[in-house]
């Protein structure tokens, strides 16, 4: 899809195909991604398949190794330390369930920067296991990578991060986190709901220990599947709360054969997985994985962030306030606010929500989180995309200032 001359044309192309159904000004791929037309056909011919009856399971077991294949390479990890999920909460439980926590273990999460889905499994974990959570509320002008660091101790047995913070848009410092956090023998778990197949995250490089995330966001996929990576080196330290047939390793090799002749828990990502699959959701999945490779994971990135900073400059130039986030911390979601505060799909402050619903009217489809209006980017958001975007904001303004 590359030309020695120019190739962004090309590609640029390849993709306004690849989304051809997407209407209006679409930039709330944090809320859920667009579905490429190549993902929608690839479940409509699994829908058709049961449908009329024509079900080779056989091959939908194949796909699903072919999709396990996929995500790994994506994130540069062995096909067998990938498990499916159902979403990303699913994920972080499953991991925070076989880390067996006791009392006098310590949990760290920092829950103003995360999801509540990222607080609620250890705040239940205390309260069933007796463990100790530890949340952490940085002081003004302090990092959270800093606080987290300083409150992990010799009792920390997990952290608990988001590699974006939903509402602001934050960044985490991963590697920085998980260097701490290797070196004390401590579990990084991270909600990767936000980043999964936007940002570049390389494993082979990241000292991420788990990293769980849903399909419908990034990954251009559908509700209902999840991905969960863990790390192999923490495998016999996890005891799985479930076990199902494909959870563990058996003499004989069909679906339904029972324990008699003797079984073992699988020993790598495997154990997670307690039934059967949602194979429409995996063929999605591998569409839009293929969509994502051709234009590669650093290319992904790129296009995303370089859309947000273009729409962070527009919005500057146009005097709006934006959540303030150092250069080192901006990912592909633009917070428009001057400070979080609350609300969800609207908020208390009324000139955002009358924004909002300006800009909703004229096709620019977003978020409000947190009581600011959030606009997240990906492959899709083309130059016209962000223009259109910010001149909608443009004829918002002009208008309220008459």
């Amino acid at each position: 899809m590359t030309s020695a001359g120019n190739p962004a044309p090309t590609l640029d192309a390849a993709i306004r195909a690849a989304f051809p159904d997407l209407a209006g000004t679409y930039l709330d791929v944090s809320a859920r991604g667009p579905l490429p037309l190549a993902a929608r056909r690839a479940a409509e011919a699994m829908l058709l398949s049961q449908a009329t009856g024509a079900i080779a399971k056989a091959d939908w077991f194949d796909m699903a190794e072919r999709v396990r294949r996929k995500a790994a390479a994506m994130l540069s990890v062995a096909p067998q330390d990938i498990a499916f999920t159902k979403n990303a909460s699913d994920g972080l439980n499953m991991v925070g369930a076989a880390l067996r926590l006791k009392a006098g273990d310590r949990i760290v999460v920092a829950p103003a920067f995360e999801h509540p889905n990222n607080v609620l499994p250890w705040l239940w974990q205390a309260e069933t296991n007796g463990a100790e959570l530890v949340q952490i509320a940085p002081s003004q002008g302090e990092d959270v990578e800093d606080a987290i660091i300083a409150a992990i101790d010799d009792r920390t047995r997990l952290v608990a991060v988001t590699s974006i913070d939903f509402a602001s848009g934050r960044r985490t410092d991963l590697h920085r986190i998980g260097t701490v956090c290797r070196a004390r023998g401590v579990f990084l778990l991270v909600d990767a709901a936000q980043s999964a197949g936007v940002l570049a995250e390389d494993m082979s490089v990241l000292p991420v220990d788990g990293w769980a995330t849903a399909a419908q966001k990034g990954l251009l996929g559908l509700y209902g599947l999840g991905l969960l990576y863990v790390n192999p080196a923490w495998m016999d330290r996890l005891r799985p709360v479930f076990l199902a047939r494909f959870s563990v390793d058996m003499a004989e090799a069909n679906e339904a054969a029972g324990p008699e002749g003797g079984w073992q828990l699988k020993p790598n990502a495997g154990r997670f997985e307690v039934g059967n699959h949602n194979f429409v959701a995996l063929a999605a999945l591998e569409a839009s994985l293929d969509l994502l490779a051709l234009v590669g994971r650093a290319e992904v990135e790129r296009r995303a962030t370089s859309a947000a900073a273009t729409l962070r400059a527009g919005i500057a130039d146009l005097g709006l306030p934006l959540l303030p986030l150092a250069e080192a911390h901006r990912g592909h979601i633009v917070s428009v606010g001057d400070a979080i505060g609350s609300g969800h799909d609207s908020t208390d402050t009324p000139w955002i929500n009358a924004l909002s619903i300006a800009i909703r009217e004229a096709g620019v489809v977003h978020s409000v989180r947190r009581g600011v209006l959030r606009l997240s980017t990906h492959v899709h958001a083309l130059p016209e995309v962000v223009a259109r975007a910010l001149q909608s904001i443009e004829d918002w303004q002009r208008k309220t200032m008459r």
